[in-house]
């Protein structure tokens, strides 16, 4: 079976006797993992809006973070896929947002003493910055899913992916307000368990590609 005792660890449940007291559960689980396929009430999703930043203005859309309310099972379903093949979502060394015991600020650091560096050597120094605002939004689904076929993942994950993705139904919730619910035909959910590990895959080419380029500040060799 798919599902066992490591999976529902991960999940934080505390009784695995309780879990698996309706059998129609684990059973619609391997089916969902097996057959690539969800039910269409898993995909549908409420975008609800977080504030960024309380002291700017918040009459601006630029000012609010869209983050996805999806179904508890369509999170187990990311968790399973999640502990099972990472291995296979695995990137670069040179990747440190939304990795696990990593951390930007260590991007920050090596940024600031190259500075410092060149600076106190009397050199000035260029840098380009990438706007990456609503970069979670932009993710193209076609460049994504060509990536994970490069991944070497299963065929039968390959297909539950691109289905919870070109089905997704969502609808925005504002106060008291809901809106009708339309397919989102680009980016990776915020807030979902799977999307920090799709964005890091996604743009873990750029920063490789980078890498190799040669282009940048040295100190020493």
């Amino acid at each position: 079976m798919i599902i066992n005792n490591s999976f529902i660890a991960i999940l934080g449940i505390v009784s695995v006797k309780d879990f698996f007291k309706s059998v129609n559960v684990t059973q619609l689980l391997n089916a969902i993992i097996s057959d690539g396929a969800l039910p269409d009430s898993f995909l549908n999703s409420t975008i609800v809006s977080i504030a960024k930043a309380r002291n700017a203005s918040m009459c601006e859309s630029a000012n609010y973070r869209g983050i996805a309310l999806s179904s508890v099972y369509l999170k187990i379903v990311d968790n399973i896929v999640l502990h099972k093949y990472s291995g296979h979502l695995s990137t670069s060394e040179l990747q440190f947002g939304f990795k696990r015991k990593s951390s930007t600020n260590l991007c920050t650091f090596v940024l600031k003493e190259s500075l410092a560096y060149y600076s106190k050597n009397n050199s000035t120094v260029l840098c380009s910055f990438l706007d990456a605002t609503k970069a979670f939004d932009r993710v193209n689904y076609c460049k994504l899913f060509r990536l994970l076929i490069d991944c070497d993942l299963p065929a039968c994950i390959i297909r539950l992916l691109l289905n919870i993705y070109t089905s997704n139904f969502v609808r925005v919730v504002w106060g008291n307000v809901l809106s009708e619910y339309f397919l989102a035909t680009n980016g990776v959910k915020q807030g979902g368990v799977l999307s920090p590990v799709l964005f890091c895959i996604y743009i873990d080419n750029l920063l490789v590609r980078l890498s190799k380029s040669g282009v940048g500040c040295y100190i020493g060799k």
